[in-house]
C-alpha cells in the first residue's frame, strides 16, 4: 500500500491532528520563550543597550543562520519514506507531535527577550498571541488545503521556507535597529 493511500485520513481527522501538532509546537515555543523572557526580566534595568542593539543583531544573525541552513537542507529520503510506510497511524501521529514539540519557533524567541524587559504581562501576552495565531493559522491552512489548496504546487514555497524566514528575520532586525 502506498504511503499516500495508507495515511489518507478524513478531512476532520487531518485537521484535528494538525491542531494538536500546532499546540505541541506552540507549547514548546511558549515554554522556551518564557525562560528567555524571564532571563531578560531579571536583567531589565541593564538591558537598554542590549535590546537596542543586541536583539536586532540576534535577529539578523538568526536570519543568516536560516539562509545558510536553507542551502544545507537535506531532502526527504527514500529510506525515511519506507520507514513511514511500515509505521502505523498512531506511531506517525505520536512522532509528528513529538517532532513538533521539539521544534519551537526560533524566529519568535527574540520577541520574548524584548517582552521580558516590559514585565510578565508582556511575556504572557506575546506567548498567548503567538500560540493563538499559530494554532489558528496552522489549523486554518490545513482546513483550506483539505478544501482544494492541494491542487496547487506548494513545493517551491515549502522548499524555500528557510530562505523566506531568514530574509524576514534579517529585515526585521535591520528595521529594529533603525526604529528602536
Amino acid at each position: 500500500m502506498a504511503l499516500k493511500e495508507k495515511f489518507a485520513w478524513p478531512a476532520e481527522k487531518t485537521i484535528r491532528v494538525a491542531m494538536w501538532a500546532a499546540l505541541a509546537h506552540s507549547l514548546s515555543t511558549f515554554m522556551l520563550g518564557v525562560l528567555l523572557g524571564l532571563s531578560s526580566l531579571s536583567l531589565a534595568d541593564n538591558l537598554t543597550n542590549y535590546t537596542r542593539w543586541a536583539v536586532p543583531v540576534l535577529l539578523v544573525m538568526l536570519g543568516i543562520y536560516f539562509v545558510v541552513q536553507h542551502h544545507r537542507h537535506q531532502h526527504f529520503h527514500v529510506q525515511e519514506k519506507q520507514k513511514l510506510e511500515k509505521a502505523g497511524r498512531g506511531q506517525v501521529i505520536t512522532l509528528l507531535l513529538f517532532v513538533m514539540f521539539l521544534s519551537p519557533c526560533l524566529e519568535i524567541e527574540a520577541y520574548f527577550i524584548i517582552a521580558g524587559t516590559y514585565g510578565w504581562e508582556a511575556i504572557l501576552g506575546i506567548g498567548l498571541l503567538y500560540s493563538l495565531i499559530s494554532v489558528a493559522g496552522i489549523t486554518l491552512w490545513v482546513a483550506l488545503a483539505q478544501k482544494g489548496l492541494h491542487r496547487f504546487n506548494w513545493h517551491r514555497l515549502e522548499h524555500n521556507s528557510g530562505l523566506i524566514s531568514g530574509a524576514v528575520l534579517i529585515i526585521t532586525g535591520i528595521i529594529s535597529i533603525f526604529t528602536h
